[in-house]
C-alpha cells in the first residue's frame, strides 16, 4: 500500500520518481541493494542495472553503502534524472495516482465496503 501514497502531493517526491511510477509494469521493478545495503524494490533504471552487473562490487552494508550513495542521489534529485535516482516503488506501482491523500484513502474505503457484505 505504501506505493499508492507516492504519487500523492503531501508525498512530495522527486518529479522523475512520480513520474517514473506512472504506467510502470511490475517487472519494471527489482530488489537491490544498490542505494542503501537493505534490501528493497525499486524501479529498474540505469544505475540498479549498472549495480547489478556481474562486475560490478557488492553493495557494502547499511549504513556505509547509503552514505556512499548520498552525493549520487542529491545530484539525481537536483538534475530529474530517473536512470540514477533512488525510486522505489512497489510491483502495482502503476496503480497509484495523482490525487490527495485524504482522497486516496476514502477511495479505498469505498472500494473495499463494496466489496465486503
Amino acid at each position: 500500500m505504501g506505493t499508492a501514497f507516492l504519487r500523492c502531493p503531501e508525498a512530495k517526491i522527486n518529479p522523475a520518481w512520480a513520474e517514473a511510477l506512472a504506467g510502470l509494469e511490475p517487472e519494471d521493478t527489482v530488489l537491490t541493494r544498490a542505494f542503501s545495503g537493505r534490501l528493497g524494490r525499486a524501479v529498474n533504471n540505469a544505475y540498479v542495472r549498472a549495480a547489478a552487473g556481474c562486475d560490478a562490487p557488492p553493495p557494502a552494508p547499511y549504513p556505509v553503502q547509503r552514505g556512499l550513495m548520498q552525493a549520487m542521489r542529491e545530484d539525481a534529485q537536483k538534475a530529474n534524472d530517473r536512470e540514477r535516482l533512488q525510486a522505489w516503488a512497489g510491483q502495482s506501482a502503476s496503480l497509484a495516482r495523482t490525487e490527495p491523500a485524504g482522497d486516496l484513502v476514502r477511495r479505498l474505503w469505498q472500494e473495499a465496503d463494496a466489496l465486503l457484505p
